[in-house]
Formats: structure tokens, C-alpha cells, sequence
């Protein structure tokens, strides 16, 4: 391999890059906006349940009792203030005891309490507000069930240690970086290969293998300190800096190779943004599993995105170390391989 040709197209392909206006200029932007919305995020979880309340006067003591659990009461002084309160959004969900609560428990029917709730509240609300209606129930009334509650937590008990939203979002804004800048170099090589550019530079003493590597380390180096100074500016990097540095590493040369498919794909700028929106949505698909809880699904774990948002998650939020998340490096670096195999596979049909 002749590495004294390598430096100069280097430097020629960052030169073009960032002459291209759009691309500078987006580029700047974005990292400042990803940042921008991080911060502008949540940076606290509230776990309390706010809830409206309109009971007899002893509901002020079952009230107290409650918010030990989590929940907090606003008492209101009719039934009516309660429900304008929820159709104004002042409050989300409530509850209306009947003013002869202990009258109708004493005389052994069967009180209506009503529970208050949107229109567009989901089921969980509605059968957690059963919930709270029993356990007051039996506050206010003074009977108890004759049975002992044992409570066992299955899966990890996420209870006073939530994750932040803010810190959530920060593997899919690991994704949009990646794939966006991937799609500026990606751009650059597709106009190359129409133009003629890439054969012209073949007949000179440079090589093929010269002009992958000079073309990688372009788009490796652009990428990932994109991507790093994101971290870094979040503050991301004072966990296990060593593992995020690793695994945004192995991203590079993940997106590397899917900027050579798409450079291979595309005609231009224009096309070439077609397939990395594509892209981008389907490898910011495993990023949803950590916004939205509950909602990954085990197919997701063939995206190659998986293991960096799965490892940037762990370790982030969970505190996991190098035995908790080894494996998901080692499969990064199996999908590494395979994509950079392919993608320079086809890149030489296009131009052989």
C-alpha cells in the first residue's frame, strides 16, 4: 500500500466537504440543536401521581395516608370544581366520594364513587385509579382484608430510580448524528463516482485499497467526533468513558460502511438523503425500545443500531460495566466487518 497518497486525498475530501455550504452549515447547526434538545428535556422524573379528590371531611387523613405511597392529593370543595378542574387540564385523573359514604357502608349497601378521567387516558390510568378508589375505601371506612399483601417486584425494580427522558432520548440523538454526517461523505462519494472523479484518481499511482482507507478515515474521524463531542457536552462520557469512546467508535465504522452502500446507491445529493432518511429511521427503531418502555420487541436485536443504543443505556443509566455489555461490542464489531466488507464489495462493482 502506497500511504503517501493517502494524506493528500484526505485532505482533498475534507476540503470539498466542508466547501459544500449546505452540509457545513447543517452540520454546525444540528450538533448545536441535538444539544440544545437534551438540555431543554426533563432533568428530573417525577413519580408522584397527582390526583383530584372530593370526599367527606375524613378523606383529609386517608389522603395523608396515601401520598406515603406515591400519590398526591388535591382536595376540591365540590364535585363540580373537581371536574372543571380535569376538563381545564389543571389535573389529570380524580376521585368523588358520595357525601353519605358511611351512612350506606354502615347500612350495608354498596356506595358509587365516581372516578373523573380524559377522554384520552389510557387503561393503565383507569385501572390504577380502581386502585387508589379501593385503598381509600378501606381507609375512610376502617375495614380491612382479611389477607396479607406480599409484594414481588418482577424484572428490574425501576421505583426511585427512573430514568431521566432527557437521558432516553440521548441514544437516538447518538443515531442522528451518526447517520447525518454519514450522509454529507456519503453524498460526496456518489458525485465522485458519477463524475468520473474516482477512475480519474485510480490511474494515478494510487491504488484501490489507498483510496478506501483514505476514504474511511475521512468519514470514521468526521463522524465520530461529532458524535463525541455530543457526549461529551452532555456529560455522558463520566460513565465509563472508556466503554462510550469504544462503542461510538465501533458505530464509525458501523455508519462508514452504510455510507459506502448508499454513496454505491445514490446520484446525487438528493438520492443519496433518500436512502439515509431510511436508513436512519430503521436504525433509530431499536432507540424507541429505550424512549418508549415495553415497547422492543426481540426483532430489533438484528438492527445493528441495537448495540450501540442498548450499551449507550446500560451504561448511562444503569451504571453497567465491560462483563454487562462485552457482547454487545463484540456483535457491533461482527456487524462492523460484514457491512464494510459489502459496502467496499460494492462500491468496486460501481466503478470496475
Amino acid at each position: 500500500m502506497n500511504w503517501q497518497t493517502i494524506p493528500p486525498l484526505i485532505q482533498k475530501d475534507l476540503t470539498i466537504f466542508f466547501r459544500n455550504r449546505f452540509y457545513t452549515l447543517i452540520t454546525i447547526m444540528a450538533l448545536v440543536a441535538y444539544i440544545g434538545v437534551y438540555y431543554a428535556m426533563p432533568d428530573r422524573v417525577d413519580e408522584i401521581i397527582e390526583v383530584g379528590l372530593y370526599a367527606p371531611s375524613t378523606s383529609a387523613e386517608a389522603a395523608k395516608m396515601l401520598e406515603e405511597d406515591g400519590i398526591s392529593f388535591q382536595l376540591f370543595e365540590s364535585e363540580a370544581a373537581l371536574q372543571q378542574a380535569i376538563v381545564d387540564e389543571e389535573i389529570g385523573s380524580g376521585i368523588a366520594f358520595p357525601e353519605n359514604l358511611f351512612q350506606d357502608v354502615a347500612a350495608g349497601r354498596k356506595p358509587t364513587v365516581h372516578i373523573y378521567v380524559p377522554s384520552d387516558v389510557d387503561n393503565d390510568i383507569k385501572d390504577a385509579m380502581k386502585v387508589i378508589v379501593e385503598a381509600m375505601t378501606l381507609t375512610l371506612t376502617g375495614r380491612s382484608l382479611n389477607i396479607e399483601a406480599n409484594e414481588v417486584i418482577l424484572g428490574r425494580d425501576m421505583a426511585g430510580e427512573q430514568v431521566l427522558p432527557r437521558n432516553r432520548m440521548l441514544p437516538l440523538l447518538a443515531v442522528i448524528v451518526l447517520m447525518f454526517e454519514t450522509m454529507g461523505l456519503a453524498s460526496l462519494l456518489a458525485e465522485e463516482i458519477q463524475s468520473g472523479t474516482i477512475r480519474a484518481l485510480l490511474v494515478s499511482p494510487m491504488g484501490i485499497r489507498e483510496l478506501f482507507a483514505a476514504k474511511g478515515v475521512v468519514s470514521v474521524s468526521m463522524v465520530f467526533f461529532q458524535v463525541v463531542v455530543l457526549m461529551l457536552v452532555v456529560g455522558a462520557l463520566e460513565f465509563e468513558p472508556l466503554i462510550i469512546i469504544t462503542v461510538l467508535f465501533l458505530s464509525a465504522l458501523l455508519v462508514t460502511g452504510i455510507g459506502f452502500l448508499m454513496g454505491a446507491a445514490g446520484r446525487d445529493m438528493l438520492s443519496v438523503m433518500a436512502w439515509g432518511i431510511l436508513a436512519m429511521l430503521l436504525l433509530g427503531v431499536p432507540s424507541f425500545g429505550v424512549i418508549f418502555p415495553g415497547t422492543m420487541t426481540a426483532w430489533a436485536k438484528f438492527i445493528p443500531s441495537y448495540y450501540l443504543v442498548d450499551t449507550l443505556h446500560q451504561v448511562i443509566n444503569f451504571g453497567a460495566g465491560w462483563p454487562q455489555i462485552s457482547n454487545n461490542l463484540l456483535l457491533l464489531l461482527g456487524w462492523d466487518v460484514a457491512l464494510l466488507f459489502v459496502g467496499v464489495a460494492v462500491l468496486k462493482r460501481k466503478f470496475a
